[in-house]
């Protein structure tokens, strides 16, 4: 199957691409979104466990790179016959049993620690794209949340001078009471948005804190698209397939090691038969070969067996789920790119026409109650467009997300 989808169309032309650029959360002390993403790794609880099972691949090395499939085992014996007949009967022997490899079982051995060696790797890959994810997801929620405060700002402030302006104008008899009123009534509205804008921007950068240990923001947030088809595979797909290959050398190893390990024995013995007779030593061998039975072998094989399946079948359902999420964030991109459009479109035909009716109500022409209706169509115009930035900004960034591209 061909996972790589072609080339999504160019972004729509560069005014609207500039304008779109232009809207990214900056700070007084910004990193670059590298530098940023490197902290969330850092700061990862999933990062570490990762990094930390490296240990775990390196000791499965160890094991097959070993000259003995388990460790040597000694033993002593002795037998006197003080405790009745008291002849000075003695006799002394000691052991040493080393196991030894079966054949084809250190091969098997040596390729489940490269297999697990490599499962660690791509799992290490996936898990930095995962946080990448949550980083994307994170950083234009809190952009969205920013740029809501902007506005909301700026829309108080507006109020305010609208109120103040009603204001004069009730003094020196050109407006009614009731209109200045109505100014007020706006302004408290205008305050209570931004508080609920400020609070869900708290909330934002509280968990990008906790997400990168830091309240550095990066200097830009926005993502070039790169392309599909790279040659790379997906780091998913990668730590998918490393499970399939790592339960296939888990399966190989157990069909390999049909029995326990034999083992060959060096025994040492001192026999003295009476008290004050000559001791006599000896030197013997052993070897043990356990039996290979079904009722040991077929347990372990068909355990084998099952991981193996369960792997591939996983395998399988990433391969779909991967392809749909492509073409799921194509889609979303595509929506993205013409919502961003026509918020731009609108925001201009709102700003111009609220222009329009200030000076018409400047000049007497217009009630109040028109100009509040044109303030209010264009705030909600900028929100929309501030919307339509974040989620051009953030369908960019899923796009590379789908195709596996870390930041």
């Amino acid at each position: 199957m061909n996972h790589h989808r072609p080339p999504t169309k160019a972004p729509f032309h560069a005014a609207v691409l500039s304008v779109l650029l232009a809207a990214a959360v900056v700070s007084a002390h910004a990193d670059s979104l590298r530098e940023v993403f490197e902290k969330a790794w850092s700061n990862s609880p999933e990062g570490k466990t990762v990094e930390a099972k490296r240990e775990e691949a390196a000791a499965s090395r160890t094991v097959g790179e070993s000259l003995f499939p388990g460790a040597p085992t000694v033993g002593a014996f002795q037998r006197t016959d003080r405790w009745n007949d008291n002849l000075g009967t003695r006799e002394s022997e000691i052991n040493v049993s080393l196991p030894l490899w079966l054949p084809g079982q250190k091969a098997a051995r040596q390729a489940l620690a490269e297999a697990d060696s490599e499962e660690n790797q791509r799992a290490i890959e996936a898990t930095r794209l995962a946080v990448s994810g949550e980083l994307r997801q994170t950083l234009w929620t809190l952009y969205l949340a920013s740029s809501e405060v902007e506005i909301a700002a700026e829309n108080l402030a507006t109020a305010r001078q609208l109120e103040a302006d009603v204001s004069r104008r009730l003094k020196v008899g050109e407006i009614a009471r009731t209109d200045l009123l109505l100014a007020k009534q706006e302004t408290a509205s205008a305050r209570t948005v931004l508080a609920d804008a400020e609070s869900r921007a708290v909330r934002s950068r509280q968990r990008y804190r906790v997400l990168t240990g830091s309240d550095r923001l990066p200097d830009d947030p926005q993502e070039p698209i790169m392309p599909d088809g790279t040659g790379t595979a997906h780091p998913r797909l990668a730590a998918g397939l490393a499970l399939v290959e790592r339960a296939r050398a888990g399966l190989r190893l157990a069909r390999e090691s049909r029995r326990e390990p034999p083992s060959i024995g060096l025994q040492y013995r001192r026999d003295r038969e009476s008290g004050g007779s000559t001791p006599r030593d000896s030197i013997g061998f052993a070897i043990t070969i356990p039996l290979a039975v079904e009722v040991r072998n077929a347990p372990l094989i068909a355990s084998a067996n099952t991981s193996l399946a369960q792997a591939d079948a996983q395998y399988r359902r990433l391969l779909a789920e991967i392809e749909a999420e492509q073409r799921a964030a194509e889609a979303q991109l595509e929506a993205a790119r013409i919502g961003a459009e026509q918020a731009i479109a609108r925001a201009q035909a709102a700003t111009e026409r609220l222009a329009l009716i200030r000076r018409s109500f400047a000049l007497g022409e217009s009630a109040l109650v028109e100009l509040l209706r044109a303030q209010s169509q264009a705030n909600e115009a900028r929100i929309e467009l501030a919307r339509s930035r974040a989620r051009l900004g953030a369908a960019q960034a899923n796009l590379n997300q789908a195709r596996g591209i870390p930041l």
